[in-house]
């Protein structure tokens, strides 16, 4: 089974990371989210895939 290939305005889910997240992770992070975006794709991040790391992050992504 192949899965279609994504296109613009698909909605890329992040459910969870694989290690916690460290603050200097986070400017990454925002880069990763801006080249995903800037292919023309949606990110979105699941309730708790921040966990306590990323609170300050989350709330100032706007």
């Amino acid at each position: 089974m192949k899965p279609k290939a994504l296109k613009k305005g698909d909605t890329i889910g992040v459910i969870a990371p694989s290690d916690p997240i460290t603050e200097e992770e986070i400017e990454d992070i925002k880069k990763s989210v801006k080249l995903v975006e800037d292919l023309g794709l949606k990110v979105k991040f699941a309730k708790h895939a921040y966990g306590n790391s990323l609170r300050l992050w989350r709330n100032s992504k706007a």
